[in-house]
């Protein structure tokens, strides 16, 4: 073959490979990708915009607003090539000169680097501006608290707050609307809690403009008893029987399965409850004192400091997290008050447990039973069996264990037996909530 000749063939194909090269990446077609954030309807004080263009590169960024017919420009910038990504938060507190609060229109545009003119994306979106935080007030004047004990209030918002609640120290415990803008949450207190420990409120609007305020409290002292429990080698060869038909895989003597059931698988236990405590109703399922075992016999309570000792030493400590009452062998089990059945089944150291959630996030939970009458998702009334009481778990005996539980946390539940407390730290702060907030 001649040599000119390749020398030719060889310049055409590069010409051509250098057009095709031409023609697909500097003519490219594809618009550059283009996010607005956060994606809803109300805005509050920023909006975050995300460009990407992987081929010719991001040329220029514009975001413009318009209201009441006026035309705001918040942002024109341009870039080198090869900008591939292009991310920029747009501050709107102070509102830019031009723009209130109120109904707008954002119109979001950005072009490439393609030598067609720029690839061009466009978008335009109907938002509301709100930049200003709500402002929420607390229902009554003053909140006696016991330590242990549940906390209630309920709270007016201006507008309204998709999310709200009470934070207790590191402990968040969310809000439920009752009304328009009106709102109640439970809350625990713990069992140590001092007088000066801070409560507040805080509510988020739909623009995620966030606010929160404290409100008067006494903290009131709860004096919890001290209890000495003797570990024998009857007890434990007596309860060990149930964890391994539980399949659990125990080893070590007896005393060491032991600590390990009353530390390691009682955290195990506690994470469990919390997470089955996570979703509840959003309404009040309860009304009125909370029932117990009848005919029964209070043998442990709410907030013992148990010592366990074996061999002439201390070998454990641990909180006891409820009110054990005993009563005649496999009493049946009344449900304290109306709900829904969220758990039945075995829970490691409770044995057959049932879990009612009474809506707003306010449980019952009735361990050590010897069999169920109940099942999970039913419905069931103030009073209705549950089932039996027993020996399950880690029980020495046939008892009912009786807990409340808010989100999750243990509380007094001698307090939901108490009309009077019921009255006096629910009823009437519903009732005296005052005219709902337009």
């Amino acid at each position: 073959m001649n040599w000119k000749r390749v020398v030719l063939i060889v310049c055409i194909a590069v010409l051509a490979g250098v057009g095709i090269w031409v023609g697909v990446v500097k003519f490219e077609r594809e618009k550059p990708s283009l996010q607005l954030l956060p994606e809803r309807k109300f805005i509050g004080q920023g909006l975050t915009l995300k460009v990407s263009d992987q081929k010719s590169g991001v040329a220029e960024v514009r975001v413009e607003m318009v209201q009441q017919g006026k035309t705001v420009t918040v942002l024109s910038e341009s870039y080198p090539p090869k900008t591939q990504n292009v991310e920029k938060t747009i501050a709107l507190k102070p509102l830019p000169s031009g723009l209130q609060d109120g109904e707008a229109q954002i119109r979001v545009s950005a072009r490439d680097h393609s030598w067609i003119h720029g690839n061009l994306a466009l978008v335009d979106r109907d938002l509301v501006l709100d930049t200003r935080p709500p402002q929420i007030s607390i229902s009554g004047p003053l909140h006696y608290f016991n330590q242990g004990g549940t906390g209630f209030v309920t709270y007016l918002a201006s507008e309204e707050i998709p999310v709200s609640g009470v934070q207790v120290g590191d402990l968040f415990f969310p809000g439920y609307p009752v009304g328009k803008n009106r709102y109640l949450a439970y809350f625990a207190i713990p069992g140590d809690a001092g007088k000066d420990l801070p409560l507040r409120v805080q509510g988020e609007d739909q623009a995620g403009n966030q606010a929160q305020t404290g409100f008067s409290h006494t903290i009131k002292p709860k004096a919890f008893r001290q209890d000495r429990m003797q570990i024998s080698e009857n007890f434990l060869q007596t309860i060990l029987p149930y964890f391994v038909s539980q399949g659990l895989k125990l080893q070590g003597n007896s005393l060491e399965i032991f600590l390990f059931l009353n530390q390691k698988q009682r955290e195990t236990d506690h994470r469990q409850v919390r997470q089955i405590c996570q979703k509840s109703d959003p309404k009040v399922l309860w009304s009125g004192p909370f029932l117990r075992l009848p005919k029964s016999k209070p043998m442990a309570l709410f907030g013992d400091k148990r010592k366990y000792w074996s061999g002439g030493k201390m070998v454990d400590q641990q909180t006891h997290l409820g009110v054990d009452l005993a009563s005649t062998n496999q009493s049946p089990i009344p449900a304290g008050n109306s709900g829904r059945v969220v758990f039945a089944g075995p829970l490691g150291i409770y044995g057959n447990t049932v879990i009612l959630d009474h809506g707003c996030g306010l449980f019952s939970l009735y361990a050590h039973l010897s069999r169920f009458e109940t099942a999970v998702e039913k419905a069931v009334s103030k009073g209705e069996i549950l089932g039996r009481t027993g020996s399950t778990g880690m029980a020495g005996g046939d008892h009912l264990h009786f807990s409340m539980l808010v989100h999750g946390i243990f509380v007094n539940p001698v307090e939901w037996w108490d009309p009077h407390w019921i009255r006096d730290n629910v009823e009437k702060k519903l009732a005296d909530a005052g005219p709902r907030a337009g």
